[in-house]
């Protein structure tokens, strides 16, 4: 059996008041607004983009959702409130500690964009929370590595980009289902933790489709 972990990952903004007050209050508006009354607007204007941003920043923002596929195995780890983030990161690496060894090998991690982001926003966290992930799990992977099958660089080169949704609707597989990651905020806002956790294994799983396919052609 091929040693395959398929992983995907949700992240939500920062949620601490006090920081997206101080967040919001450190934004440097443009050189030209030199105007008190201008720059409390333009902050006002700008606040919910500056804080919606940091669901990119594994500083500041935070993991709600964690899924992933290995063999027979599978994991769905989801928080309802933050101080469940350490839980579900801790479990996730427990699962990852305890996968079977297959054939000696260190599993390969495969994800879509995952080189640029779920990799290195896990290990922020796992920083940050003070959780020990696995030995083996890749820290920076190169996109043409063995530690990594990143499927938006399989397909559109490392310099490339491709949404996962178009890759898969350009292999004639079903494409999403009419959520996407911009709205993972407001879904976990609004308590839809489910549904996030549905969301997200599906793209476990389409990510899963298209590695398979790609496999069957050589890659």
């Amino acid at each position: 059996m091929a040693n395959y972990l398929y992983l995907d990952i949700e992240t939500i903004p920062i949620q601490d008041e006090t920081k997206c007050k101080e967040l919001v209050a450190n934004a440097k508006p443009p050189a030209n607004y030199k105007n008190e009354d201008t720059i409390a607007k333009w902050r006002e204007e700008n606040a919910a983009n500056a804080i919606a941003k940091t669901s990119f920043d594994g500083g500041l923002g935070h993991i709600c959702q964690i899924c992933a596929i290995h063999g027979d195995s599978e994991a769905r780890l989801g928080m309802q409130s933050i101080d469940q983030e350490k839980s579900i990161l801790s479990t996730f690496a427990e699962f990852a500690t305890n996968m079977p060894d297959y054939n000696g090998f260190n599993p390969v991690i495969v994800g879509h964009n995952i080189n640029a982001f779920d990799i290195r926003f896990i290990w922020q966290r796992a920083v940050v929370l003070g959780v020990k992930l696995p030995k083996w799990f890749p820290k920076d992977p190169k996109p043409w590595g063995n530690d990594t099958f990143d499927t938006m660089i399989a397909w559109a080169g490392s310099r490339g980009m491709v949404s996962l949704d178009n890759l898969a609707k350009y292999l004639g597989l079903e494409g999403k289902t009419g959520v996407d990651g911009s709205m993972v905020a407001q879904m976990w806002a609004d308590g839809k933790h489910d549904e996030i956790a549905a969301y997200c294994m599906d793209d476990v799983l389409l990510t899963k489709a298209i590695h398979e396919r790609m496999m069957d052609a050589g890659l």
